[in-house]
């Protein structure tokens, strides 16, 4: 299931969380989307990590929505559906496929 973390990167900036995956394992590409952005459902053969940087976005997971914003960071299991809009301002994040890791 998915797993969300509000303010886990509190107060980092960008480049300290980009390397906090790295120290991971992790890759991150940045990910910058415009405001009002709509993303409708749709699955990925991986998991995805998400890390907030900037701005704001809604992600539905399953049955589930998330508030995200900058510092949180959110686990998107690949077999499950996902959606997501994007705040007023807009967002960006360092988002990272992992293998699939399971429910």
């Amino acid at each position: 299931m998915a797993c969300h973390k509000p303010a886990f990167y509190h107060g980092a900036e960008e480049h300290d969380i980009c390397e906090a995956l790295a120290r991971e394992g992790y890759r991150p590409q940045r990910i910058e989307e415009p405001p009002f952005a709509v993303y409708d459902a749709h699955r990925h053969l991986t998991d995805l990590i998400l890390a907030f940087t900037r701005g704001s976005a809604q992600v539905r997971i399953g049955e589930r929505t998330y508030d995200c914003r900058a510092g949180d960071r959110l686990m998107i299991p690949g077999s499950i559906e996902h959606s997501g809009k994007i705040g007023p301002e807009g967002v960006v994040y360092l988002m990272t496929e992992v293998e699939i890791l399971g429910d």
